[in-house]
């Protein structure tokens, strides 16, 4: 019977399963596996790519359960479309405008005092850079092109013509899996976000900054690679076979 019970995961993909309930991501973490840019693979298939133990994650999985009160909250899934969006421009857009000067200065200030003792400073303050510029890029071309296409979904009404929803995501989740790449190298040169002995408050407080924006923006990428996108293309998907006024 458990071992059947297992099997429900097996074929899922990882972003169905967060996109479900939200806090499963943290299971996904903790066995290194990627739940945002990674969320269109099998439960399976990311367990056997990360060298995590298949039945260990499905054990963990079978522990989540959502109560009544949870709906909403936990399941971004439930949302209306305009909410998601709302919520994605309010809380993590808003998260990043505030956050991308205060990086950029805290990281430039590490490497001009420190670099010449670590010299990886100097490398991440130009992924810093890197990162924060796609960002700044890719919001702009979400809240102008996509979000408005996809508001217009609610008066049957694609809008100005022009590609698809799920044609105008594809490069957007490739800024997605950019973002990613960065944020990987960034987490690697220091040390998953630990700061070395001789750190002054400064070095601490922008590790810990760099560990809040990564946690930030996967749920950023979540929302939109396995929530927003599938959900705004499966809509605009039904609109064009029911015709825009039945």
């Amino acid at each position: 019977m458990a071992e059947r019970l297992s099997e429900v995961w097996s074929e899922r993909t990882v972003g169905e399963v967060v996109a479900e309930d939200y806090r499963r991501a943290a299971i996904f973490k903790a066995f290194g596996i990627d739940f945002c840019c990674g969320g269109g693979r099998s439960v399976r298939s990311a367990c056997e790519q990360a060298g995590a133990e298949y039945e260990a994650v499905a054990r963990a999985l079978a522990g989540t359960t959502a109560s009544e009160d949870d709906v909403g909250v936990a399941d971004p899934a439930s949302w209306e479309l305009e909410r998601v969006v709302r919520h994605i421009i309010e809380e993590h857009h808003g998260y990043v405008r505030a956050s991308v000067p205060v990086l950029r200065e805290f990281t430039m200030k590490l490497a001009r005092v420190h670099g010449d003792r670590h010299g990886e400073l100097h490398e991440i303050r130009e992924l810093v850079g890197d990162l924060t510029a796609e960002l700044e890029r890719h919001m702009k071309e979400v809240e102008e092109v996509l979000f408005p296409r996809i508001m217009a979904l609610k008066s049957q009404a694609r809008g100005s013509g022009g590609a698809s929803v799920r044609a105008a995501t594809i490069p957007l989740e490739d800024d997605h899996a950019r973002a990613g790449d960065l944020l990987r190298r960034i987490r690697s040169l220091s040390e998953d976000y630990t700061p070395p002995e001789d750190a002054c408050t400064t070095y601490r407080a922008t590790y810990a900054k760099l560990a809040e924006f990564e946690e930030d923006l996967h749920r950023h990428v979540h929302l939109e690679n396995n929530v927003l996108f599938p959900r705004a293309a499966a809509a605009e998907a039904a609109l064009a076979a029911t015709g825009p006024n039945e």
